[in-house]
C-alpha cells in the first residue's frame, strides 16, 4: 500500500481542499460547486494533475436552473457547457449527456431563481436530465440561491423528487443555501423533502440557513446534519433521538440547551464517531430551565463507545451537564475535541479524565479569562499531542512553571500573548514539542534599540542552547518590528538568542520582514562567538 505522502491524488486533493479554503474560507462538502471549479482549474494545470482528477471530474453532473431569463444547463466538469432552449436542437444535447450515464456518481442542482413545480420539471426536461436514468448516482447536493427563497421548501422537495425520479440509487442528500444566510432562514420539513427515497437515504446534510422540522421518523441515518427550528416540539425531540441513536456523524446547529438535554439524555449512541454541536446564541433560558439542567440526574447520561471526534460551540452558552459528563467518563475513544471556552460552564468539562483524548482545539474570545483552561491544560494534559488555542482577538496568559505536557508534540497559541521567558520555558519543558506557535507580550524597556555590534555581543550573552529540544518550527507574533534601521530592540536581542539556541530548528516566522530578518541571521553567524553555537541558523527557513 502506497504511503498517502506519495499517493499523487492525495496530494493533489489536499492541495485543491487548501484552496478552495484559502479562496472561498469553505468547506468542501457544503460548497461543492467552488470545490469543483477549483478541481477543473487544476486539471488544465498539468497532465498528472489532469490524469489524476479525471476520475473526479467525470463523475460530477452538473444541472443550473434559471426560469428568467428562460435558460437550464446540463454539463459535466469535463465538457463545455450544453445549454438548451426551447428553439436550441435536442439531439446534441442528449448526444452528450448520454456518453457521461455510466460515470456519474453526483448530482449538483444549482436553483437560481424562483421556479414553479411545473416550471421546474419543465426545466428538467429541457437541460436533457430526464432524458435517460442515472443508475450510479449515489449523491445529489441541491444548493438554493436568495432567489429562489420564495418557497424553498416545495423548490427543494420538487427539485429532489424529480433528481430521485431518475437517479434511484441515491443515499446521500445535501441541501445548502448559496450566498449570504443572515437573513429569513425558511423552514423544511425532514420527511417531505426525502419524499419516497426516504427508506434509501443513509446521509442527510442541511447547511446553515434553513431550519428543519423533523414530521416523522426517517429510516435510520449514517449521517445527519442540520439546524432546529425556533419552536421544535417534545414530539419532534424524541423523534430526533430515536435518529440519533443510529448516526456516524451528526451535527445539531442552533439548538438550545434544553433542547439538547432531551435529545441526549440516556441514551447509547452506539455508532457516533463525529458530533458536532452549536448552541443556540439568542436562547434566553430562564432561571427554572438553568436549574433543571444543572440538577440533571447522573442516571440519565448519554454514552458514546465509538466518538472519535466532538465539536461544541455556543457564545456564553450554558452546556447540559450530562453532556460534559458523559464527555469524561462514557467516551472510550475521544481523540479530538473542539471546545469553545466562552461556554458559561465550559470548566465543568475534565479534559484530563478523557483518557485516550489527543487533541484539543480550545476557542475563545476577547473579556474571557483564559488563564484558568490554561492552567488546567498545563497541569493535566499528559496524553495530548497537539493543543492549539484560538480566539477573536488577542488574550493574556501566562504558562506555569510545572508543565505536564510531556506528550505535546504541537502547541498553538497564537492568539494568546505570553512574555517571551515563558516561550523559553516551553521549549525548555516539552522535550517532544517540534512546533510552536505565540504571541509575545511586551513588558517594559523591550522597545529599546540598540545599535547592531552592541546587539550580537548582547545575544552571545544570552544564547542558552537547549540541546534536548526537537523545535523544528517557531512562529512568533509581537507588536512592532524587532529590527528597525539597522538597530535592534532588546526584545530582538532576546529573541535572537532563542533562535541560536534551539538546534533542530528548521523554520522561523515573525513579523518582521523575511529579508530583513535572513540578512540580520547572516550578520550573526559572521560573529565566531555565534556562529559556533548556532551554525544551524545557515539551514533556516524564514518565512
Amino acid at each position: 500500500m502506497v504511503h498517502r505522502l506519495f499517493d499523487t491524488a492525495d496530494v493533489v486533493l489536499r492541495i485543491a481542499r487548501l484552496v478552495l479554503a484559502l479562496e472561498r474560507q469553505a468547506d468542501m462538502r457544503r460548497h461543492r460547486p467552488e470545490y469543483l471549479a477549483v478541481l477543473a482549474r487544476l486539471c488544465r494545470v498539468c497532465r498528472p494533475l489532469h490524469a489524476t482528477l479525471q476520475p473526479i471530474i467525470h463523475s460530477h453532473l452538473l444541472l443550473s436552473v434559471r426560469v428568467e431569463p428562460r435558460r437550464s444547463a446540463l454539463r459535466t466538469l469535463a465538457a463545455s457547457w450544453i445549454s438548451a432552449r426551447p428553439a436550441s436542437p435536442r439531439a446534441p444535447v442528449a448526444q452528450a449527456v448520454r456518453r457521461s450515464v455510466s460515470r456519474v456518481r453526483t448530482i449538483v442542482v444549482d436553483l437560481l431563481s424562483h421556479a414553479e413545480p411545473g416550471q421546474l420539471r419543465e426545466h428538467f426536461a429541457d437541460s436533457g436530465f430526464c432524458a435517460q436514468p442515472w443508475p450510479r448516482a449515489t449523491c445529489v447536493f441541491v444548493r438554493v440561491s436568495p432567489d429562489a427563497i420564495k418557497s424553498p421548501g416545495c423548490v427543494v422537495a420538487q427539485a429532489l423528487a424529480l433528481v430521485f425520479e431518475h437517479a434511484r440509487f441515491v443515499s446521500s442528500v445535501y441541501v445548502m443555501r448559496s450566498g449570504p444566510t443572515n437573513y429569513a432562514e425558511p423552514e423544511l420539513d425532514v420527511r417531505r423533502v426525502l419524499g419516497a427515497q426516504a427508506k434509501w437515504v443513509r446521509s442527510l446534510c442541511v447547511g446553515d440557513g434553513f431550519r428543519c422540522q423533523i414530521s416523522e421518523c426517517p429510516v435510520p441515518l449514517a449521517e445527519l446534519a442540520l439546524t432546529l427550528c425556533a419552536q421544535t416540539s417534545d414530539a419532534q425531540l424524541e423523534l430526533l433521538r430515536r435518529v440519533c441513536a443510529s448516526v456516524r456523524r451528526l451535527e445539531l446547529r442552533e439548538i438550545t440547551p434544553r433542547d439538547l438535554d432531551c435529545v441526549v439524555a440516556g441514551v447509547e449512541f452506539g455508532c457516533l464517531q463525529r458530533l458536532r454541536i452549536c448552541l443556540c446564541t439568542h436562547a434566553i433560558l430562564s432561571g427554572a430551565s438553568a436549574a433543571g439542567l444543572l440538577d440533571a440526574g447522573p442516571g440519565r447520561d448519554p454514552r458514546f463507545p465509538r466518538l472519535r471526534q466532538m465539536r461544541l460551540e455556543g457564545y456564553y452558552q450554558t452546556a447540559p451537564p450530562i453532556l460534559l459528563r458523559a464527555l469524561a467518563a462514557a467516551a472510550p475513544l475521544l481523540d479530538h475535541l473542539h471546545m469553545d471556552l466562552t461556554i458559561r460552564n465550559s470548566a465543568e468539562l475534565e479534559v484530563w479524565r478523557i483518557p485516550r483524548l489527543r487533541r484539543l482545539d480550545m476557542r475563545t474570545t476577547v473579556g474571557v479569562d483564559v488563564q484558568p483552561a490554561l492552567d488546567a491544560l498545563f497541569a493535566c494534559g499528559q496524553t495530548l499531542d497537539i493543543v492549539a488555542v484560538a480566539s477573536h482577538g488577542r488574550v493574556e496568559g501566562c504558562v506555569p512553571e510545572s508543565l505536564h505536557l510531556e506528550r505535546v508534540r504541537e502547541l498553538w497559541l497564537a492568539d494568546v500573548c505570553v512574555p517571551l521567558p515563558h516561550v523559553w520555558r516551553l521549549v525548555r519543558s516539552l522535550p517532544l514539542l517540534v512546533q510552536l506557535e505565540a504571541t509575545v507580550l511586551y513588558e517594559a524597556g523591550q522597545d529599546m534599540l540598540l545599535e547592531t555590534d552592541d546587539g550580537l555581543a548582547t545575544i552571545a550573552e544570552h544564547i542558552e542552547p537547549v540541546l534536548a529540544s526537537r523545535l523544528e518550527l517557531l512562529a512568533l507574533s509581537h507588536r512592532r518590528d524587532v529590527l528597525v534601521a539597522q538597530r535592534i530592540s532588546r526584545l530582538g536581542v532576546q529573541l535572537m538568542a532563542l533562535l541560536c539556541s534551539l538546534p533542530a530548528l528548521r523554520r522561523f516566522r515573525g513579523r518582521d520582514c523575511k529579508s530583513t530578518v535572513e540578512a540580520f541571521v547572516a550578520r550573526m553567524l559572521d560573529d565566531h562567538q555565534v556562529a559556533r553555537v548556532a551554525d544551524h541558523l545557515r539551514r533556516l527557513d524564514v518565512c
